[in-house]
């Protein structure tokens, strides 16, 4: 069969479609005519459609039904979803570790050839932060109930891409003139980034390939490796045609300004993406991919995607949560 046939007859089955990675794919899947099957929790307002290529599968990890329907029949899992914020060190698991260790188990079980995990360099380092050790847990429960099936995991850098809410807050003021960074440690760290489209693309160029060799494999992609916050302003800096001013947070006001934020979280009941373990992640040194891209988007184009919606150049894309209060999308 050539190989243009056989990536239209993989059957993928993907979670976290409707947060801001799993809408790219679904976006690029369609399309490519790929025929897509997606879990999806049911919520309030939330309208989803089949279409020619895309199935919906309602329901949460912690239906075994649903996990069993999605998976059924598929020949790749992109397993997308998960806690970027969460209440507790047990919320996270729950839904990192936990959720990966029961959809790894009903996808070996019914005979699905290729998983692909979409976790996080802080994977890399577990003991940095509640976060960090569940996306640790969760490459260890794949790997361990992975069985016989190939195990492809990729662990990202930041993701950046119009339509994030979790760095909208950061667009807007660069769009404004002004970057905020931390002082000391965090403003001299090294970083990689990858666009949203560039990794959705990855994503689906890996479950139309053929299974690798070695069974189980850890990437961590990037489209753009050992930036600094320096290089970041000049990008926005070029995009905006004005002249970023840095704003640096003094040590002591990040930490206050943390556990604010963290206190305010258990109150509301309503998990932040900024919290003392978000800061102890910045703190932490370089954090730097391994694996190039073949090609990239140009970092000026995907800044100025980033920024347009606040430079009133265009409308803004809305708000896209990767994970609500522990909630994988």
């Amino acid at each position: 069969m050539p190989e243009h046939s056989k990536a239209l007859s993989t059957r993928i089955a993907l979670t976290g479609a409707t947060g801001f990675v799993g809408r790219s794919i679904l976006t690029q899947t369609n399309a490519r005519g790929l025929p897509v099957t997606a879990l999806a929790r049911p919520q309030k307002g939330r309208d989803l459609k089949d279409g020619a290529h895309l199935r919906w599968i309602s329901g949460g990890f912690d239906q075994q039904d649903a996990l069993n329907t999605l998976v059924s029949g598929a020949d790749v899992v992109i397993h997308c979803a998960g806690a970027t914020k969460a209440l507790t060190a047990d919320d996270f698991h729950r839904v990192n570790a936990s959720a990966t260790r029961d959809l790894v188990g009903a996808a070996q079980k019914a005979g699905v050839r290729h998983f692909i995990l979409l976790s996080s360099l802080a994977a890399s380092r577990p003991t940095v932060s509640d976060y960090a050790a569940s996306k640790a847990a969760g490459e260890a429960a794949a790997q361990s109930h992975a069985g016989g099936m190939t195990l492809t995991t990729l662990r990202a850098p930041a993701v950046i891409g119009p339509g994030d809410a979790a760095t909208a807050p950061l667009f807007s003021l660069l769009a404004r003139g002004w970057m905020p960074v931390l002082g000391k440690k965090a403003r001299m760290g090294r970083f990689s980034v990858i666009d949203v489209e560039d990794l959705a693309t990855l994503l689906i160029d890996l479950a139309c390939a053929a299974p690798p060799a070695p069974p189980q494999r850890i990437l961590s992609p990037y489209g753009h490796a050992n930036l600094g916050w320096s290089e970041m302003k000049a990008s926005a800096a070029r995009v905006t045609g004005r002249n970023i001013r840095e704003v640096v947070l003094p040590e002591a006001l990040a930490t206050l300004a943390g556990h604010a934020t963290g206190l305010i979280a258990r109150l509301t009941r309503r998990a932040q993406v900024f919290s003392p373990g978000k800061l102890c992640e910045m703190r932490a040194g370089d954090w730097n991919g391994d694996t190039a891209l073949v090609t990239s988007t140009p970092l000026d184009e995907t800044m100025r995607r980033c920024l347009t919606p606040f430079l009133g150049l265009g409308k803004p894309s809305g708000k896209t949560k990767n994970a609500t209060d522990g909630k994988p999308e």
